[in-house]
């Protein structure tokens, strides 16, 4: 029966064009790559390559066999690489809970330095508004949790807070709010309010319910895209407001006191007796300065 060996030196081979650069590359002797190939050719009762010119060429049969050899050796090297991590106390699997308007650039970035570093770990991604990030790492349904201020948490749960998010309230250019000076929220009061609301009715805190009239949502998104259509206003955070999909459809409101532009704490929530392993101290770690790279301010 062929051997792992053997299928190395014939993708070595058909990548290389030669048997010598194969064995060059393989740090073997010429021979030992040719006789290598030609047991793999006996044992498949195959040929492989053509040998009839100055360098082996693939026949049509080598062909088809060479990329199915290239996928079998790559699921080798990556069950070689899993193997290792696992060894090593690597976790095999992830989940983050997060408020989805936090996928933010400064993210992408730890994401693909994770991936870099933790090959071998899966990542899941749970997108739910803030309040309900507290219940999935709660329950342990998350290892890690993404999310805005939620204060007071459950005793059993570390929050660290990463930074803050400046907010701003916003109308389509439209509504009837673009055209009033001197806004303060008792002028708010009387336009339908946007809210973004977990899956059991429960507001995010810094947002309290300021309309009568009041329609609510689970992420901010629908709340900026709601707004866009003009039914009513909310608060999103500015670097929506700037989002190409949003820039030209939202206006900010002009308000003197702080709510035009407020500062909305950011945590990291984890469950510390679920344990914590290199790939998940890792990522804890890093999104911890996921705000002071963007230039957060501060408390």
């Amino acid at each position: 029966m062929y051997t792992l060996e053997q299928l190395r030196m014939f993708v070595a081979a058909a990548e290389q064009g030669s048997f010598s650069a194969a064995a060059r590359k393989l740090g073997k002797a010429q021979s030992v790559v040719s006789q290598g190939i030609a047991n793999l050719e006996i044992d498949l009762n195959l040929t492989l390559f053509d040998r009839q010119g100055r360098s082996p060429v693939l026949t049509k049969e080598g062909r088809v066999l060479f990329e199915q050899t290239q996928m079998l050796m790559l699921h080798h090297q990556r069950l070689q690489s899993s193997a290792l991590s696992l060894s090593a106390g690597e976790e095999s699997h992830l989940v983050l809970a997060l408020d989805e308007v936090l996928m933010m650039p400064g993210l992408e970035s730890i994401l693909a330095e994770f991936t870099r570093q933790f090959g071998s770990t899966s990542l899941e991604f749970l997108t739910v508004a803030s309040p309900d990030v507290v219940s999935l790492v709660d329950q342990g349904r998350a290892h890690l949790g993404l999310m805005f201020s939620q204060i007071p948490y459950p005793a059993e749960l570390d929050a660290s807070y990463i930074g803050s998010l400046p907010f701003q309230a916003v109308v389509s250019p439209d509504h009837p709010l673009v055209g009033e000076s001197n806004l303060t929220l008792s002028c708010l009061s009387g336009h339908r309010q946007l809210q973004v609301r977990g899956t059991q009715g429960k507001p995010l805190v810094d947002f309290p319910v300021v309309s009568q009239d009041c329609w609510g949502s689970n992420n901010f998104y629908m709340t900026a895209e709601l707004a866009c259509r003009g039914f009513g206003w909310g608060y999103v955070p500015s670097h929506l407001v700037q989002d190409p999909a949003f820039s030209q459809r939202l206006v900010a409101l002009n308000m003197p006191s702080d709510s035009q532009q407020w500062q909305v704490p950011v945590d990291l929530v984890t469950r510390p007796e679920a344990g914590f392993g290199p790939a998940l101290q890792w990522l804890s770690l890093s999104l911890k300065g996921l705000l002071v790279a963007g230039g957060a301010s501060e408390r």
